[in-house]
């Protein structure tokens, strides 16, 4: 699942910085954005857990107010998620933009 990083600046806008709105609708391909995921994977005692992950995604095309990418690193608590895996987002699931 993808966190809308809208809400969590909402939430607690002091502690989660998020970039302008301007500059989360636009980027284009070749953008790398940054998206919060929480991923249900298994622990080391093989009990399922839920794991906060922030990652880079390469934008790919955009279409309206979507945008495609796929994922730009690997997460930390599961090999079945991999880099170059496919996702569609949108700018409220942005929290943070590298400008290289």
């Amino acid at each position: 699942m993808i966190d809308d990083g809208e809400k969590s600046h909402a939430d607690d806008p002091i502690n989660f910085w998020i970039p302008a709105l301007s500059d989360r609708e636009s980027l284009e391909p070749g953008s790398i954005a940054k998206i919060r995921f929480y991923i249900r994977a298994p622990n080391d005692a093989g009990d399922l857990v839920d794991h906060g992950e922030r990652m880079w995604v390469q934008v790919k095309e955009r279409h309206d107010d979507w945008y495609f990418g796929t994922l730009d690193d690997d997460p930390y608590c599961t090999d079945t998620i991999q880099a170059g895996m496919p996702l569609w987002f949108q700018p409220r699931h942005v929290i943070d933009i590298d400008r290289g």
